[in-house]
């Protein structure tokens, strides 16, 4: 929270996540938005020059209290998307494919299908792909939800829906893409 605290203090869109479900259960995320590349070298220039955050950041690793795992950097697929200022982020629900050799393009095509199904229940869809980090060139869907509450009822409807569960069906009657890792992350950020 020290962390979220100094990087939001700096004019950073920084939010803390803990994972509830997943692969990464026993850790802690930070998500931090940037309007664009130039946006992320200009923050880590001002993280570097920031005497409070190498402060903690050197406390914090000679500590030995945890160790930095993974930092990956996404590009959105909509390079003008922009995080909806009127909707909290409580809760995300995130998957990550790697698309099978060839079918890059039929997969993202199924990816922006999917996304108004999505919103029909109550999700709202943020696909990005991985430039650098532990899965390169993998496409990462983002759903985000105001609380758990809001995820449940999505989660239930989705098991229902039949206008969902006919494109499930037929997308994975010859999957596109091969899902490789999967979470549900609960915001510690307030």
């Amino acid at each position: 929270m020290e962390a979220l605290e100094l990087l939001r203090g700096m004019g950073m869109q920084a939010v803390a996540l803990q994972p509830l479900a997943g692969g990464d259960v026993g850790s802690l995320a930070m998500s931090i938005n940037y309007a664009d590349t130039a946006d992320y070298v200009a923050n880590f220039h001002k993280a570097q020059l920031d005497s409070g955050w190498q402060k903690f950041y050197a406390g914090a690793m000679a500590s030995g209290a945890a160790r930095q795992v993974e930092a990956s950097l996404l590009t959105d697929l909509d390079p003008a998307f922009q995080p909806a200022t009127d909707r909290p982020l409580g809760v995300v629900m995130a998957t990550q494919w790697r698309a099978r050799p060839g079918r890059m393009e039929e997969f993202v095509g199924k990816v922006v299908e999917s996304a108004a199904h999505v919103a029909r229940l109550g999700g709202l869809s943020r696909p990005l792909q991985s430039v650098i980090g532990a899965h390169p060139m993998t496409m990462m869907v983002a759903t985000t939800f105001a609380d758990l509450d809001a995820y449940a009822a999505y989660s239930d409807a989705l098991a229902t829906d039949s206008d969902w569960q006919s494109f499930w069906a037929a997308a994975m009657k010859d999957p596109s893409a091969d899902l490789i890792r999967s979470g549900l992350y609960i915001s510690m950020s307030g």
